[in-house]
């Protein structure tokens, strides 16, 4: 999944000529806490709502703080990981999209993010999940998949998440059966510390349900 293919079509962009005013307005209207500064087709940075009360005045107009934007952006030819990266890195809502002669094309939001994370790590399957914290250097996705497949089970996907300013990761695993007590027992046997499980054998139906109007909300 490349960044053209997450493009929001339902984003506008900022000129310099606007003021902070009508920023926090579409903001406001587009429920972001970014937006970017666009001045034909050049991205020139991207503005965010906590920037703009932080002037002396909302109404000043952009052209007055270009020099003090950032300019975060992808690479429409660049994957999903990579764009997630970015936007962990700068805490952003958005994340602006250029081309290789660096013309804006879109943006991305963050629900796009999580909808599209949601469909490609198999959160629509039925199956159990479990959340492993470990050391960074603890990591052995080789020696979890062993303990995990000993079980007869498969891993669907798996998401790591990193812990700030701890050395610490949590590895969220979504395995293809429902039934994973023997999995976590293994777990607890091999010293691991398990910070959350799902395992419900009448979850089917409900998890199909909550997917679905998680999905319906998140779609832009």
């Amino acid at each position: 999944m490349q960044a053209s293919e997450l493009i929001s079509s339902s984003l506008t962009t900022l000129h310099p000529d606007d003021d902070g005013d009508r920023a926090l307005s579409l903001m406001n209207e587009l429920r972001i806490n970014h937006l970017a500064v666009v001045r034909n087709f050049f991205y020139l940075g991207i503005l965010s709502e906590k920037e703009i009360l932080s002037w002396s005045k909302t109404d000043e107009f952009i052209d007055e703080h270009l020099a003090e934007l950032t300019a975060p952006s992808v690479i429409d030819s660049q994957h999903l990981y990579d764009i997630i990266q970015t936007v962990e890195l700068n805490s952003l809502s958005i994340i602006p999209v250029l081309d290789e002669k660096k013309h804006y094309l879109g943006a991305i939001t963050n629900r796009k993010l999580l909808y599209t994370i949601a469909k490609s790590t198999s959160v629509q399957s039925v199956g159990g999940m479990i959340v492993l914290q470990m050391k960074n250097n603890d990591y052995s996705m080789s020696e979890i998949a062993r303990i995990i497949e000993s079980n007869n089970t498969k891993i669907l996907s798996s998401y790591i998440t990193s812990i700030p300013n701890a050395q610490m990761m949590e590895l969220t695993l979504k395995l293809d059966k429902v039934d994973i007590t023997a999995i976590v027992k293994d777990f607890e046997r091999f010293d691991y510390a398990i910070t959350a499980s799902y395992n419900k054998d009448n979850q089917e139906d409900n998890f199909s349900e909550r997917y679905e109007s998680l999905m319906r909300f998140l779609n832009p």
